[in-house]
């Protein structure tokens, strides 16, 4: 009888736990368990084992890793996978995201703990304003961002990151989304669509390329036929297994979205735990 795969962890999609929440997951790790709100039905829950020996790995997600670099504390008894968001945009869309620069130091930090492999660097979402970037171009909005992910390609390349994968996506403009971002007075929304989102999305793609990444898609049938933008998994249960040496579930997530090719996992965050970088894009963020 074969034995079974050991679990994979997701902390988390649905809020910044390394962050806002530290303490809790240091907390679950220590009683080796967590209780998780059902997010469809808020009033069921259900138990998670967090015992290192049932877990695979711990995939953290954040745009602040820098309590995860002071004390990771119980994390370091488990195999890890970062998803570090930078996406360099000013503080009207990502109010209270850390600098660049911060964020690059604690990358930085990282670095000489983990692999670069361990990483997947988020340039996501991809938003387009007049409004919402650092050095905006009025004249042509779009090549704001271009210069800003050609800014993290050439620092991550710098900090000796080729070995990570990068990820990118659109917004995803539920509705209630679309208007906040039109309601925010000077931001200047500007949605891409068709030739012109393709046109985007192939430049983002050639400059990491000119930089030695390859850039991938998250969760995106829009994408798909980008030249040069391959298709992402940011759960990858073939990558954690040959970074962890032991095998791990290679089946589909089926509770994620239809594009999303990640593999299975369980994620431990929950929408009652509030994120306070209160980006404006967020879809968390009713």
């Amino acid at each position: 009888m074969a034995a079974k795969l050991k679990t994979v962890i997701s902390a988390s999609r649905r809020t910044d736990l390394p962050r806002f929440h530290y303490r809790w997951l240091q907390d679950a790790l220590r009683a080796g368990e967590a209780v998780v709100a059902n997010p469809r039905f808020p009033a069921l829950s259900y138990r998670v084992d967090l015992t290192p020996r049932n877990v695979h790995t711990i995939v953290l997600w954040s745009k602040d890793f820098a309590n995860v670099l002071a004390d990771p504390g119980r994390l370091a008894d488990y195999n890890l996978y970062f998803h570090y968001t930078i996406n360099n945009y000013s503080p009207r869309l990502e109010p209270g995201v850390p600098s660049y620069a911060a964020s690059l130091r604690t990358l930085e930090g990282l670095l000489a703990r983990h692999r670069p492999e361990q990483f997947t660097i988020r340039f996501d979402p991809v938003l387009i304003s007049t409004g919402g970037e650092h050095r905006p171009d009025a004249a042509k909005p779009g090549r704001a961002r271009l210069a800003a992910f050609d800014t993290l390609c050439r620092d991550l390349a710098a900090l000796g990151l080729r070995g990570c994968r990068l990820a990118t996506s659109h917004i995803a403009l539920y509705p209630y989304v679309q208007k906040r971002l039109a309601a925010e007075r000077g931001l200047g929304f500007i949605p891409l669509a068709g030739d012109l989102l393709a046109i985007f999305f192939a430049r983002l793609a050639a400059t990491a390329a000119a930089h030695g990444f390859t850039l991938q898609s998250c969760a995106s049938s829009l994408l798909a036929a980008v030249p040069g933008l391959a298709p992402g998994r940011c759960i990858d249960g073939a990558l954690l297994a040959a970074l962890a040496g032991e095998k791990a579930s290679l089946a589909r997530d089926s509770g994620q979205r239809a594009a999303c090719g990640c593999t299975k996992s369980i994620d431990i965050g929950g929408y009652d735990q509030p994120c306070g970088f209160n980006c404006l894009y967020c879809y968390a963020r009713k």
